[in-house]
């Protein structure tokens, strides 16, 4: 639906407006926002997703206001040249347009950022009160990093946010550190209240997974169009281990047919829409459950964003790797950073991934060295919740400000 269409639309005020910038976002914003509206069913939500289609603010009963659409690169716009060509081609400039008109022109009575600088420099068009919630970026960063144009607002705070951070009527952050730094730098007005990525985890061992007589794997390909070349190569690795049991955490459309040296096995858990055996081990295409796939994993194997980071939050110790262009060694570097101990970098070879993934198995510390860096990276469940109550009453007061000057 385009913002042409909705100008109707935006004829009801919105109570609060929610611009959101990627996949991961969506979904910190989605669970949010439902919570939101739990305490409040009567606010009216829009939400404009700058970066994809907002599937779950969708679902959390935001009404999906503004131009948007998917591009080529699945929001890695700025993670390579050929994602950049490629979201060229595919209407970036054009859609980016719109947008900044649509925001240009829209008046709600509060905006809420769930994103970087990109998603806060366009929220900052609407002129209205806001909160941001930076979901990217993180003082543990600041370890080390890059100097590739490219990733310049992905892995530090830089001067133009700060200065967009300081006109904010709020900044809620990742982690502690994080609002301890910002303090440091004269931001009075921020808070840490949790992550929300570590709510909605609760979980239980799949049936059947305590039979493995190797580790348990949990391979988070992601969601992107890169997942099964993901696969495919966490699949060979897997070969590598006899008696593991893989457990794909998948999000794709129907899993391909098992590869040379693989063949179908019987699924026994419910959730499974595909199980392959090679000799001993095991590798099992898992939907709609992805919290019982990290309950019941070991170790895991991983090239998403998101998924890696609620791995090492429940204290399952994750190798990752890069899968050039989508995943860059940059991205994997820094979520290394991010995560400190629970993760290890590796290299998109299956014998290496395998003797790593064999190592940190068999590593008795691996696991409290990764409960350790979620705790302190990640935090507990629960944020949701309490943005939610701190956003609605936020709003109660810019709404109690508005009567009493007659608006």
């Amino acid at each position: 639906m385009t913002g042409r269409s909705l100008r109707g639309a935006q004829a009801a005020r919105a109570d609060l407006l929610v611009v959101s910038n990627g996949h991961g976002e969506d979904l910190v914003a989605g669970r949010v926002v439902g919570a939101l509206l739990a305490l409040e069913p009567g606010l009216r939500v829009h939400a404009l997703p700058v970066v994809g289609c907002g599937p779950a603010l969708a679902r959390s009963g935001a009404q999906l206001v503004g131009p948007r659409r998917e591009l080529p690169s699945g929001g890695l716009t700025m993670h390579s040249a050929a994602h950049l060509v490629a979201d060229l081609r595919g209407g970036l400039v054009g859609l980016t347009v719109r947008q900044v008109a649509w925001l240009a022109r829209t008046r709600p009575r509060a905006a809420f950022v769930v994103g970087d600088f990109y998603a806060h420099t366009l929220a900052a068009l609407t002129r209205a009160p806001r909160r941001v919630l930076q979901t990217l970026v993180s003082v543990h960063h600041g370890l080390g990093g890059t100097a590739s144009p490219g990733r310049y607002f992905m892995e530090r705070f830089r001067r133009p946010e700060l200065a967009l951070m300081r006109r904010s009527a709020m900044v809620y952050v990742r982690d502690a550190a994080t609002a301890r730094h910002l303090r440091g730098l004269g931001l009075a007005r921020v808070a840490y209240l949790g992550n929300p990525m570590m709510d909605g985890l609760e979980g239980r061992q799949l049936e059947g997974s305590g039979d493995a007589v190797g580790p348990r794997v949990a391979l988070l390909p992601g969601s992107r169009a890169y997942a099964l070349r993901s696969v495919a190569i966490m699949a060979a690795a897997l070969e590598r281990l006899p008696g593991a049991l893989g457990l794909v955490a998948w999000t794709g459309r129907t899993p391909p047919a098992p590869p040379a040296g693989w063949e179908s096995d019987v699924a026994v858990a419910p959730g499974v829409v595909a199980a392959w055996r090679n000799g001993a081990t095991r590798l099992w295409w898992v939907v709609d459950r992805f919290a019982d796939v990290l309950r019941s994993a070991d170790v895991a194997v991983g090239t998403a964003g998101t998924a890696v980071e609620q791995a090492v939050g429940l204290g399952v110790p994750v190798v990752t790797f890069p899968l050039p262009p989508d995943h860059s060694a940059a991205f994997v570097a820094n979520q290394a950073r991010l995560l400190g101990a629970g993760v290890t970098q590796g290299v998109g070879e299956p014998a290496a991934l395998a003797s790593t993934l064999a190592r940190l198995w068999r590593d008795e510390g691996a696991a409290a060295r990764a409960r350790a860096a979620g705790a302190e990276r990640m935090g507990p469940p629960g944020a949701s919740a309490a943005l939610a109550a701190d956003l609605r009453d936020w709003l109660k007061d810019l709404a109690a400000a508005d009567a009493s000057v007659g608006r």
